[in-house]
């Protein structure tokens, strides 16, 4: 028997989502957790397991006996862990229990089934920053003067030298790239925008994307054209576009597969290990807790803390 369906729900706390008017990424995340959650449902089988060895049978209606209960989010969740990782089980966990608090707000449930749950830690994971030899490589690919090389390498010195997240460069206009300043404004957590600077060598790259982007499309770049064109639509490059770019251009490169995350922890420990002012960091990455300055970069921290070291000896300044 089918499990019950929460698409028609689903769709209707999207669109309260989006009159709330949270940032694309938030709806995305919320939206995968959702869908990802029903799909769940519509398939579950109550396998029994030791420490469960009479489960409850798949939900045929939200709410009563034959409704969604804890222990359907629970190995739910359970799953999540054991196939992905803690970190996004409790993403996932987060985007459920606001859409199940959504219900009884809308009175369409008495009261919500993960109400006296406990969200799973998601543990500490160290990004690994990307080494130097890595990004030189990564560049060397994208080296001739074709739209989709220029293209390829703006994004990633944008990426690389700016901080910013994987939607905050993604999606934007033409409009909110200031080259006379060499900063690109972008939205962030909680729809705040905030302008990132770059330097030279990104603009430059700008220069020559946003000149070749015009010849390809065969005119003039207008104010509410994307951003970033796409090779074969001609229209805004997705972010799911962005991270098979890099993708092709790691196994191009010859080295290892780099999340678009990456290069957030790599100008944080750049960042740091160039002794750069932590407030300005904190204002450049759209960071509203000191407690991230100790999270990003972390993976890196042996290194910073060998270079400085090697300034601060106690033993060589006895010598």
């Amino acid at each position: 028997m089918a499990g019950y369906d929460l698409a028609p729900l689903a769709a209707s706390w999207m669109r309260s989502l989006k009159a709330r008017k949270l940032s694309a990424n938030t709806q995305r995340i919320y939206g995968r957790a959702i869908t990802d959650f029903g799909k769940y449902l519509e398939t579950y089988e109550p396998t029994p397991t030791e420490d469960d060895p009479d489960p409850r049978p798949a939900p045929t209606e939200l709410e009563g006996d034959q409704g969604i209960h804890r222990e359907h989010i629970e190995r739910y969740i359970i799953g999540l862990i054991e196939r992905t990782s803690a970190g996004n089980a409790h993403q996932h966990f987060r985007s459920l229990r606001t859409f199940f608090n959504w219900l009884v707000d809308e009175e369409e449930m008495n009261r919500s089934p993960m109400r006296k749950m406990k969200p799973p830690e998601p543990g500490e994971v160290e990004v690994p920053v990307i080494p130097d030899d890595a990004l030189k490589k990564l560049l060397a690919t994208c080296k001739s003067t074709s739209f989709i090389d220029r293209r390829d390498r703006a994004i990633l010195l944008m990426f690389l030298d700016t901080g910013g997240r994987l939607s905050e460069i993604t999606d934007r206009t033409q409009e909110k790239l200031d080259l006379d300043i060499n900063v690109l404004h972008v939205l962030g957590k909680g729809n705040r925008e905030r302008p990132l600077p770059f330097g030279r060598a990104t603009a430059q790259a700008m220069d020559r994307y946003l000149r070749a982007a015009a010849k390809y499309l065969g005119r003039p770049l207008a104010p509410s054209d994307p951003l970033w064109v796409s090779y074969k639509r001609r229209d805004a490059l997705t972010i799911w576009g962005v991270g098979e770019m890099i993708e092709k251009r790691c196994k191009a490169a010859g080295i290892p597969h780099i999340h678009p995350h990456q290069f957030r922890h790599t100008f944080a420990h750049q960042w740091k290990l160039n002794e750069g002012n932590e407030d300005a960091l904190m204002r450049i990455m759209g960071w509203k807790s000191r407690e991230m300055l100790s999270r990003y970069g972390a993976s890196a921290g042996e290194e910073r803390a060998r270079r400085q070291h090697q300034d601060l000896s106690p033993g060589d300044r006895l010598k």
